[in-house]
């Protein structure tokens, strides 16, 4: 039975999944349960014989070397005999090669310059040898003269995924459903940002919970959250905004989908099958594999960091190494901010030593991103120089300051977009339409981004408001009917267009008299409705006395403030005072504020802020009051 069973375990033929990477003995039956569980028949059977072709072509062709090829990739005879020491012993076939093969004196030298003819080994999907000798490389960095990595090297792994991450973000804000695959991928880059971006341990990564998450502090352009557990030291790290919509996005779209009912877990990074993830290190390495690029460890990045940081002062120093959580103390959020920039320079520091050592800007002065700026303005029409644009003025050829350009002028496109909708809300045609006038194509953002984006303006911008003012002055504020609803409502108004929630709707018109002035108005009306309402501005008591229809400064219009019905119960709109400057006086202005979105046809009502007791008895039988 052994031996049967041997047999046939050795007749199967191990195809790689072109998916996953990884060798599959039954390639069907994975790709029904893990890879494609989600796909049709038809699907898998495509991608098998995809596969099956693929291991085909590297069996007839790609296993087999000539030893010419590799005189001619790699001209030093050390590198070169390591190279093929390491393919005899995985078992490639090597024409022409020597009778004696020299013993390799430099193994770390040779295994570095062995990357070169690893890439072209990897052309196939199925072939591992690339990855495996750049882990061999990651580890030859500790125990032989290779120079550490710096903190670009680090952190390249985040530029070559953001592209991919970026399209995963799209489709989630589009309620697209995506594979699980790039759902793990996603929460890869988020423990990557925390790991390489902002140097802390793997063990602090797991420890974050969900509440440190929630309860996580902003201040200016800033946002701070602290790290606390049994596994990791007290620290606290400063994210940027970009960094804090990359986590909260997978805190409320992915992570709930990873929960599972039974378990209870409270880490803010969660596995797919509902447990807490247990080893991030395990994850960058996969994340590095995905991208065929040499993984790095936490190790790396606080070498690299330590290094970097040899020219700060010692204070300067001792903020860093409490960020990083390698000494004790207690910090304020002011100070967690500075060590975080202070973090970031020392990576534009060595992205730009780094190019220099690979012949960027050889031999010329230093050049910053604020030289970089003064030489290719940001400007909101403008397109970012080309590579030879930033050669020939002196900048390094890789792409830091060209993102960081790119990252400015998109920063501005934000800001200019949002400068169009202060007072109201936009819908997302709208935002597009107006993309489409400014002629942007690239490098701009989404306008579901800006509506996102969008935040109700402060009441001294409202006050401020050229827009506003006017519509208050001259009463022409749009997107309103007055309608008659019948006995008992009478006269209301209802809304012609849509309105988002904050949106500034209209305002109370009338004029303005002190309070007594008011009472004495309504109490001279007997059983006529009153026309009012009453306001505190500091220690004045106010009224607005909107009785007299039409109103003396606009005798053609009936506003619309004074026709707003009551209720307690269900209100869309709220009043808020504000003081404005019309035709060159102060005025006290009670604007209406919606309270949540209002769809067209919808009736605008206010909580008046009386009740049946306000009446003094009169008022028992004055049912809309509870409405």
């Amino acid at each position: 039975m052994a031996e049967q069973a041997q047999k046939r375990s050795a007749d199967r033929h191990v195809v790689y999944c072109l998916l996953c990477h990884k060798p599959q003995d039954t390639l069907s039956v994975h790709l029904s349960r893990v890879c494609m569980k989600n796909s049709t028949p038809k699907q898998r059977e495509a991608e098998l014989e995809k596969a099956k072709v693929s291991h085909r072509e590297w069996v007839r062709h790609n296993r087999c070397w000539d030893y010419n090829q590799l005189c001619e990739i790699l001209p030093d005879p050390r590198s070169r005999m390591a190279m093929l020491k390491e393919l005899l012993r995985r078992g490639f076939f090597v024409k022409n090669q020597p009778q004696d093969i020299e013993e390799a004196e430099d193994a770390g030298v040779s295994a570095v310059n062995c990357v070169l003819i690893t890439c072209l080994l990897h052309d196939n999907k199925i072939n591992t040898l690339y990855y495996s000798t750049l882990k061999t490389i990651s580890q030859l960095w500790f125990y032989s003269s290779i120079p550490a990595p710096g903190i670009e090297d680090c952190q390249r792994i985040l530029r070559a995924s953001k592209s991919d991450v970026l399209r995963i973000c799209g489709d989630l804000e589009m309620n697209k459903e995506g594979p699980r695959t790039d759902k793990t991928l996603y929460r890869y880059f988020c423990e990557a940002l925390l790991v390489f971006k902002h140097m802390q341990c793997p063990q602090a990564v797991e420890a974050l919970t969900d509440e440190e998450w929630v309860n996580r502090t902003e201040q200016g352009e800033r946002v701070v959250i602290g790290v606390q557990g049994e596994r990791a030291s007290s620290m606290r790290i400063a994210l940027t905004k970009e960094e804090e919509a990359f986590l909260e996005l997978y805190f409320v779209r992915i992570r709930p989908e990873n929960l599972q009912p039974q378990t209870d877990c409270n880490n803010f990074f969660v596995s797919s099958d509902g447990k807490a993830v247990q080893s991030v290190s395990r994850d960058m390495n996969r994340l590095h594999e995905l991208y065929k690029m040499a993984p790095y460890t936490s190790q790396c990045v606080r070498r690299a960091v330590e290094a970097a940081a040899k020219i700060l002062p010692s204070q300067q120093k001792g903020a860093l190494l409490h960020y990083l959580g390698l000494s004790a103390g207690v910090f304020q959020l002011q100070d967690v901010i500075d060590a975080a920039l202070l973090l970031e320079s020392l990576s534009s520091r060595s992205a730009y030593e780094t190019s220099l050592e690979t012949g960027g800007a050889a031999g010329g002065p230093r050049r910053d991103f604020m030289a970089f700026v003064n030489t290719f303005p940001v400007s909101l029409e403008g397109l970012p120089p080309s590579k030879k644009q930033r050669m020939e003025a002196g900048f390094p050829e890789n792409r830091v300051f060209y993102d960081k350009w790119r990252a400015s002028q998109y920063a501005q496109r934000e800001k200019h977009l949002l400068s169009y909708y202060k007072l109201r809300k936009p819908s997302a045609a709208k935002v597009a339409r107006l993309i489409a006038q400014e002629g942007w194509t690239v490098n701009c953002p989404r306008p579901e981004h800006i509506v996102q984006l969008w935040r109700p303006a402060p009441k001294k911008m409202v006050e401020a408001d050229s827009f506003v003012i006017r519509c208050v002055s001259e009463q022409t504020w749009t997107g309103l009917a007055i309608k008659d609803f019948g006995p008992p409502e009478g006269l209301g108004v209802v809304a012609t267009r849509p309105f988002f929630k904050e949106d500034i709707v209209c305002d109370y018109h009338g004029k303005v008299v002190t309070a007594a002035e008011g009472r004495a108005k309504v109490h001279s009306q007997f059983d006529e409705p009153g026309y009012v309402f009453f306001f505190k501005a500091g220690e004045r008591e106010l009224c607005i006395d909107s009785q007299t229809s039409p109103c003396e400064c606009h005798p053609n219009m009936n506003t619309f403030g004074r026709r707003i019905n009551h209720s307690r119960k269900m209100p869309n709109l709220k009043p808020i005072h504000c003081t404005m400057t019309i035709n060159d006086q102060d005025q006290e202005v009670i604007l209406f504020k919606a309270t949540r979105d209002i769809t067209v046809g919808t009736q605008l009502k206010y909580d008046y802020g009386v009740r049946r007791r306000s009446f003094q008895g009169e008022g028992l039988t004055l049912d809309w009051l509870d409405e």
